[in-house]
């Protein structure tokens, strides 16, 4: 879920999060569920990015397909797994990439329960480009 979805949904609820020195703060979160506290938790590093005008649509284009690759490695639902699984088939050299990224989150400190968001560097940021346009050059490729 991109950034700004994130906040919209605490600012619907009557409550906001916002930058402060520590990162970030969420005003009135008795008013948001604890489930959505925590998802806002997993993701604190791209809303801070995104607050700081750090997270763009293309950023999140980017992450959020990643997301799904490393959930579909996980055997978690995603999006057009059948799509997914014949890229992958197709551009096996990505399934390395995919691997490296997951074993550099891991070394972060990112277990595979949680969202990777918090553990993501300047190293997997690169690979998950990389495996971005790879899979926007297939599906252009492809004609999808």
């Amino acid at each position: 879920m991109h950034p700004k979805e994130i906040i919209a949904s605490f600012q619907s609820c009557g409550a906001d999060i916002t930058l402060d020195t520590e990162g970030v703060t969420v005003q009135n979160a008795s008013k948001v569920s604890e489930l959505t506290i925590e998802f806002a938790r997993e993701n604190k590093k791209r809303i801070i990015n995104y607050l700081n005008g750090g997270y763009s649509d293309k950023k999140h284009a980017i992450l959020s397909t990643n997301d799904q690759l490393i959930d579909f490695f996980l055997n978690k639902s995603v999006n057009n797994p059948g799509l997914i699984d014949l890229f992958l088939r197709n551009n096996p050299d990505c399934v390395d990439l995919i691997i490296k990224r997951m074993q550099r989150l891991k070394s972060n400190g990112w277990n595979y329960e949680e969202c990777p968001a918090n553990y993501e560097d300047e190293e997997t940021d690169q690979l998950a480009e990389e495996l971005f346009n790879r899979a926007m050059a297939n599906r252009k490729k492809k004609g999808a």
